[in-house]
């Protein structure tokens, strides 16, 4: 399964419990108005299925303590995307690729 927290849109992280709840919950909502079941409905699954994940304080905390589902390839690109900076392989690095002995 995806993040639920990206997924939404919502941070992973909040200090008061009942208002991140409320925020959960329009976030869920907003994403629901942008892509209702009838236009997508494999998306609206997932939408639904990440709610249920993190809608409560205590599914939260089971969240982050049970989930073991492993990342699809798609979570993977998507992670490494995010964070990719193209930038100048070193003489070594290249050497190592290319076969050549150092």
């Amino acid at each position: 399964m995806t993040d639920p927290y990206r997924l939404l849109g919502v941070p992973a992280t909040a200090e008061d419990e009942v208002l991140y709840d409320e925020t959960i919950r329009l976030a869920y909502l907003a994403a629901l108005r942008a892509c209702p079941p009838e236009r997508d409905r494999h998306r609206f699954e997932q939408l639904r299925a990440a709610y249920e994940a993190i809608a409560g304080a205590q599914a939260r905390r089971s969240h982050a303590l049970f989930d073991t589902t492993a990342p699809t390839p798609e979570d993977v690109l998507d992670a490494l995307s995010a964070a990719f900076q193209p930038r100048r392989p070193s003489e070594q690095r290249l050497r190592r690729v290319l076969g050549d002995k150092p």
